[in-house]
């Protein structure tokens, strides 16, 4: 059997979400004989000491800009492969017959609230119609996802394959005591809180857990505030009128290395993810594999990976929300201990290992 050339395109590795696969794919790369592997990708954002490399690999210097027309060409080089990887919808127009294409979710296309630009609508209507037609296969990271095209494209025929993240263990493991409080101390973070994680998104839906909050905090001034990561340490303006009034149970923290994402979602009380759409959700299981305890919408996939280790509210239903944050704020210990050991056994069954596994099964099938 002749070698497979695998282009995979890595432009997006400094990314959050599809960079957290790009960068888990490949140090979890195991040579294989049948694959020979190339990656298209940005010298520049390769530079990080932080980032592993399969062994076997060649990199192609590969600059077009992320939804640009220079990207629909793809590289020169791409005639060359027999198949590419492209980790996102932005595939090369020029080469799509060779793509097995991942489809992380389809919020732009789906939230059409939060994405009601004339043109950006022309373009996904393109571009996806296109690559649910004529690429080789798609690859999505929950069955949510896979569902969602099959409703919204129902003219799809290509193959799509299931394919989950998987979560880094070896840095999600839970950390002594002595390093939380180190923690707190250097964050200036209340012994007890409640921790949201992603606010710069409309569709995640912080403006509603923040109302919802208000409202909790007025009835229940002892209720422990909130700390607020991913935003990089400011608050977006559509948010500004609330913090102004709540600054006194409104924390916001800076860019967290990666060393320290375990801590910071261990030392919450709990985990609240109101989003109203995801395709995966990073968050919800790295908490989950720190034994913290998730308060989750019910909306699209959360439920799905999450499954029995978490408490769900609608993310629409102020009183919802307020019945499930008395019922977690109220759980015993023996509740607590359960829903962690749940949370923990289902945050395992998302390992890298198998993505890759998986995806490499995939490229030789085809």
């Amino acid at each position: 059997m002749m070698k497979i050339k695998l282009g995979m395109d890595i432009r997006m590795i400094r990314h959050s979400g599809i960079g957290v696969r790009i960068q888990n794919i490949l140090k979890h790369w195991q040579d294989h004989p049948d694959i020979e592997l190339y990656l298209f990708g940005n010298p520049d954002h390769l530079k990080d000491n932080g980032l592993v490399f399969p062994s076997h690999r060649e990199f192609i210097p590969y600059h077009a800009g992320i939804y640009s027309l220079s990207e629909m060409k793809g590289h020169p080089r791409m005639k060359e492969m027999d198949v590419l990887d492209i980790p996102h919808f932005n595939a090369p127009l020029l080469y799509l017959k060779k793509c097995i294409v991942t489809v992380h979710d389809l919020i732009p296309w789906v939230m059409r609230e939060f994405h009601s630009s004339l043109a950006k609508r022309i373009y996904l209507r393109l571009v996806l119609g296109l690559l649910f037609q004529r690429a080789k296969s798609i690859i999505t990271v929950s069955e949510f996802t896979k569902q969602d095209i099959l409703n919204e494209f129902p003219n799809t025929t290509l193959p799509i394959k299931v394919i989950y993240n998987g979560i880094d263990h070896e840095l999600y493991q839970p950390q002594p005591e002595k390093r939380i409080l180190e923690f707190r101390t250097k964050y200036n973070l209340p012994k007890e809180y409640l921790l949201t994680v992603g606010i710069g998104k409309g569709h995640k839906n912080q403006e509603f857990l923040l109302g919802a909050l208000s409202h909790f905090w007025k009835a229940n001034p002892n209720t422990p505030p909130l700390v607020l990561a991913g935003s990089g340490g400011k608050i977006p303006d559509y948010l500004q009128d609330i913090y102004s009034k709540w600054k006194e149970k409104i924390h916001i923290l800076p860019r967290i290395p990666d060393e320290e994402m375990p801590l910071m979602y261990q030392s919450a009380l709990l985990l609240v993810y109101p989003s109203l759409y995801e395709g995966f959700g990073f968050p919800v299981l790295e908490a989950s594999a720190m034994g913290t305890l998730v308060l989750s919408s019910n909306a699209s996939v959360l439920p799905e990976v999450l499954g029995e280790g978490a408490i769900f509210f609608d993310p629409r239903s102020m009183d919802d929300f307020h019945e499930k944050l008395v019922l977690a704020l109220n759980f015993s210990k023996a509740q607590n201990n359960d829903f962690r050991k749940k949370a923990m056994q289902q945050s395992n069954k998302f390992q890298w290992n198998e993505t890759v596994s998986q995806l490499q099964k995939t490229i030789l099938r085809i």
